[in-house]
């Protein structure tokens, strides 16, 4: 019983994420959640940041987003998915240039629902996220092998010379 309703949350949340528009998270997740994301992009501690620091120069680059699991199962209090999201990379993001065209975003994510043991309500309170982000690499024409062959051939001291 706890289990469909953990993921009827989940399922409940990709309908508003697939809107993309800000605003909406409020709903699903608790205002001091935690989304740990993959390198390159970080932590974010709290509604307001997943919403302002991730999500909107998120919804920029890929507007017409639609996130489709494959997969998912749930355990206690674990819902677990692995999906994919397709959509046109509109907008630069992470400094990689936009390719204006369509590409499939492979993700998994693991969510912790907490329950109010008073109001019985549920929410979203811990995210952990792989986003495959070499695969949208990939789909912009970069040569994988050489991009990971550069970056093991510098120091991490070089990555600090690179002006953002």
């Amino acid at each position: 019983m706890a289990a469909d309703k953990n993921k009827q949350l989940v399922d409940d949340m990709y309908k508003g994420l697939n809107e993309n528009v800000l605003g909406l998270m409020h709903r699903y997740w608790k205002e001091e959640m935690v989304w740990e994301g993959p390198a390159g992009i970080g932590t974010m501690n709290g509604i307001d940041e997943f919403e302002h620091v991730y999500r909107e120069p998120f919804i920029k680059a890929f507007p017409d987003k639609h996130a489709t699991d494959i997969v998912r199962i749930a355990e206690g209090d674990w819902v677990a998915a692995t999906g994919y999201q397709d959509t046109t990379f509109a907008e630069d993001w992470l400094g990689i240039k936009a390719s204006g065209q369509k590409i499939r975003m492979r993700y998994m994510d693991f969510w912790r629902v907490d329950v109010d043991e008073e109001t019985g309500e549920r929410k979203l309170a811990k995210n952990l996220v792989l986003i495959d982000i070499l695969g949208v690499l990939e789909q912009c024409g970069y040569d994988i092998g050489k991009v990971l062959r550069f970056i093991g051939s510098k120091p991490p001291e070089f990555f600090d010379q690179i002006e953002e």
